[in-house]
């Protein structure tokens, strides 16, 4: 009986053994980003070049990209791009449609203050423009890369501060801070670093939880952890859209004091290299439904709860368009074409989104990528005088 369970335990090891080499060698898992970073004082972290396709700068970008790039693509997970390789990044995409050398400086989690030493290091290095990608839902938030930029106080920021007069991380803003130790749970730790464990739970833990609360616990609009919507629109979970809801809304003093800071960032980068950096506004999952739903005159058909929240970012954009306007920048919205591309998939009963993600598959992000604004950084950069 002991020999048996010996076996039985030594080809249970060998079999779970082969099987994390076998996904290790021919698909990406384990995926994930929070627990692979290292620290940086000007960008607030790096990836891990030990993460599979990562380069030694801590960026998803294969071997040599990083030397003699033209465009830089700058933004968060957006622009990383979760849920697809990094051949169907929007980076990656935009460099294909135009044939520019493109370097993805995408990372989860950045924000409006890391972009801008980006755009800083990008155009110092030689590259012809700069592409930011601002994800309104979460990018003018306190958080995560914000945080890590206010703890280290390096020397290129206090210099900033001084020189754009900045205020939401270094000024008299203490009381909009919510940065707090945000270390990654055990749970968040094994699915990101082993491989049977990230599959179970990308693949198959989500749609199972998902099958379950939709046949044992139905429940009622107001008890169900989802926005839902009529017309074939993805459902999208209640927490998401209330925490963007959250972090876009201008009212908030935490908000509007990183707003004011993305004004002097932007002016700073309109007058001192004009065209030469444009913004790519990128919407969220519920920004993308509930464009959708007004096409279609059927926003009187969700939650009211829903609309209140999305109406925060739709005014957080506005603000940052015409900031744009007023300042010459180049400036596109992806807006559109996401809410085609979700049409578009809608009718072919097809999936733009995960259920439980609100990053986009790989006709979301070559939506993003047909958006992208090159032409018109382009003429911009070639007008006389500039």
């Amino acid at each position: 009986m002991l020999k048996n369970m010996m076996l039985l335990l030594i080809s249970l090891t060998v079999a779970l053994g082969a099987g994390e080499a076998m996904l290790r060698m021919f698909t990406p898992f384990p995926i994930g980003t929070r627990t692979h970073k290292s620290i940086d004082e000007k960008y607030g972290y790096r990836l891990d070049p030990a993460l599979g396709d990562v380069d030694k700068a801590g960026f998803r970008d294969p071997p040599g990209a990083g030397h003699d790039f033209q465009v830089a693509a700058i933004g968060d997970s957006m622009t990383y791009g979760n849920n697809v390789d990094s051949a169907h990044s929007w980076p990656a995409a935009f460099e294909a449609m135009t044939g520019q050398r493109t370097y993805n400086f995408g990372v989860g989690s950045y924000g409006i203050y890391t972009y801008h030493a980006i755009v800083h290091d990008a155009l110092a290095a030689g590259a012809k423009g700069s592409i930011v990608a601002v994800f309104p839902a979460n990018d003018f938030a306190v958080v995560f890369s914000a945080c890590d930029i206010k703890d280290a106080r390096s020397d290129f920021w206090l210099s900033e501060q001084r020189r754009l007069h900045l205020q939401a991380l270094f000024g008299d803003a203490g009381g909009y801070w919510q940065c707090a130790e945000q270390s990654a749970s055990l749970k968040t730790k094994l699915v990101e670093n082993v491989a049977i464990l990230s599959v179970y739970h990308h693949e198959i833990g989500e749609r199972l939880k998902t099958l379950y609360a939709r046949l044992f616990k139905p429940g009622d609009d107001e008890t169900s952890e989802y926005y839902t919507f009529p017309d074939g629109c993805p459902s999208v979970l209640k927490r998401y859209v209330d925490d963007h809801g959250r972090m876009a809304d201008l009212a908030s003093p935490e908000t509007a004091a990183m707003f004011s800071d993305f004004q002097r960032f932007a002016a700073d980068w309109a007058q001192q290299r004009p065209g030469r950096v444009g913004i790519l506004l990128i919407p969220s999952k519920e920004r993308v439904i509930f464009e959708c739903l007004r096409r279609h005159d059927r926003l009187a058909s969700a939650a009211p709860e829903f609309v209140l929240s999305v109406e925060r970012q739709v005014a957080l954009e506005k603000k940052i368009r015409e900031t744009a306007e007023e300042l010459g920048l180049p400036y596109r919205s992806a807006l559109a074409a996401t809410a085609d591309a979700l049409q578009d998939s809608i009718l072919a009963g097809q999936r733009l989104y995960p259920e439980r993600d609100g990053h986009p598959f790989e006709a979301g992000y070559s939506a993003f990528a047909r958006t992208a604004l090159w032409d018109e950084m382009t003429v911009r950069a070639a007008q006389p005088g500039d």
